[in-house]
């Protein structure tokens, strides 16, 4: 295993956490996803609580497929959950067998009380592996 995978997730995972409300139309998930060009977006109800992720697949299995109209869609209802989620000071590898019993390449990061703090994603974690694996040929 290599060095790299024993890293703290808070080493990889992305803090500009995008989210939406539980009671939002899917068009402000899409905005999001499409603005910011991610492939996914946290949900959240009325008490800031993570309660789920809307992927780009949600979208198309639950609103495209079916015809449904996006802007009269609530986010609750094309949501996946409930969410996966990691603790801040778990390592990369962690993540990584965590996404892979899952089957699932979104991470949420929390805080030991619970509090969304993060992101990660499996492509997070393969660029780390390149860069570690780019670091230690140069060790050489």
């Amino acid at each position: 295993m290599s060095i790299h995978l024993l890293h703290g997730i808070s080493n990889v995972m992305v803090d500009r956490i995008l989210t939406v409300q539980d009671s939002e139309p899917v068009s402000k998930a899409v905005s999001c996803i499409i603005g910011y060009n991610v492939g996914s977006v946290l949900v959240m109800d009325e008490r800031g609580k993570l309660v789920g992720i809307i992927t780009k697949g949600d979208i198309l299995k639950k609103v495209v497929l079916r015809g449904s109209n996006p802007l009269k869609t609530p986010s609750k209802t094309v949501m996946s959950f409930p969410v996966v989620t990691i603790l801040y000071d778990a390592t990369v590898d962690e993540a990584s067998r965590l996404m892979t019993e899952k089957k699932i390449s979104k991470l949420p990061v929390v805080d030991a009380k619970g509090k969304l703090v993060g992101i990660v994603t499996s492509t997070d974690i393969l660029r780390t592996q390149s860069t570690g694996a780019s670091y230690h040929q140069g060790m050489r």
